[in-house]
């Protein structure tokens, strides 16, 4: 085909390509769109402020999220959920609704002791405090934050510890040996250890016994039995290897004094005098 009708169908054709790709365009477009949408709700997320928390029990800990919140906070936009994850479910601890406490489902475990900061979720921050720690509250816990149809969440983690603070460290005397006895409670389980320059092996020669408590904690006795003979200073030191801490105490032996039991010179010198005295009084009155 030659001539105008050529040009003509040619300048048909080349109009519907550039139609089709119009076309393809704005479908590519919308898709695009759509696709990019939820990615662009994606952008309210969850921080934590740490991942891991450690507190002491029969203490308190707050425990922390952040979230964006725009210029103009509104309260009742926002809702909070705080739960602790467990092996098959989770425990709700604390829950915000609609900037409105919602209490109906705590688990009573957390009843009176678990709390959130109100006045810090304008700032962005979810902020869970927990009372009266007990070892059961150790785990991990899930922050979730919902803001105005967006929501995220982060997970955090919780330890429970009991430092073995005091030892009471106790010595009686029998026949012929000395009784140490050494003594705390805490958690975890530690190691008790016996220290003396005279013996360096002296830990084996100990018995140390444990029970678990009713909360939880480890009560620790050790009894280590020495001769009044090797005197010097003895140190039993509870050794909590996961925390790396140690605590210790220290209580010195010595020979019994030979003279225990013996009234002391001070005291027969001046009876024996006085006895003296009433005796040759005695005799110089019978003279006469």
């Amino acid at each position: 085909m030659n001539g105008p009708n050529a040009l003509l169908l040619s300048w048909h054709a080349n109009q519907c390509i550039l139609d089709t790709c119009g076309i393809m365009f704005k479908i590519l477009f919308t898709v695009l769109f759509e696709v990019q949408l939820p990615l662009i709700a994606a952008l309210f997320t969850v921080e934590v402020l740490q991942s891991n928390y450690s507190a002491e029990y029969g203490h308190e800990v707050t425990m922390g999220c952040r979230f964006p919140v725009p210029y103009q906070f509104t309260l009742t936009e926002v809702s909070v959920l705080w739960k602790k994850k467990l092996l098959q479910n989770q425990k709700e601890v604390y829950k915000i609704h609609k900037g409105q406490e919602d209490l109906s489902e705590q688990d009573t475990d957390y009843q009176g002791r678990a709390t959130v900061l109100h006045e810090e979720l304008k700032n962005g921050l979810s902020l869970l405090r927990i009372g009266d720690l007990k070892f059961t509250d150790a785990g991990s816990y899930l922050c979730i934050v919902d803001y105005q149809e967006e929501a995220d969440y982060k997970y955090i983690t919780l330890e429970i510890e009991a430092p073995y603070k005091t030892i009471n460290l106790q010595s009686r005397r029998e026949a012929k040996e000395v009784i140490l006895t050494c003594h705390s409670e805490g958690f975890p389980l530690a190691e008790v250890l016996w220290h003396s320059k005279m013996n360096p092996n002296i830990t084996k020669l100990a018995n140390t016994t444990y029970n678990l408590t009713s909360d939880g904690i480890y009560n620790i006795t050790s009894v280590l039995k020495v001769k009044p003979s090797i005197q010097g200073n003895y140190s039993c030191v509870f050794w909590n290897k996961k925390l790396n801490e140690r605590t210790s105490a220290q209580i010195s032996v010595h020979l019994p004094d030979q003279t225990d039991g013996l009234i002391p010179i001070s005291i027969i010198l001046p009876v024996c005098l006085l006895g003296l005295f009433f005796v040759i009084l005695l005799l110089i009155t019978r003279r006469k």
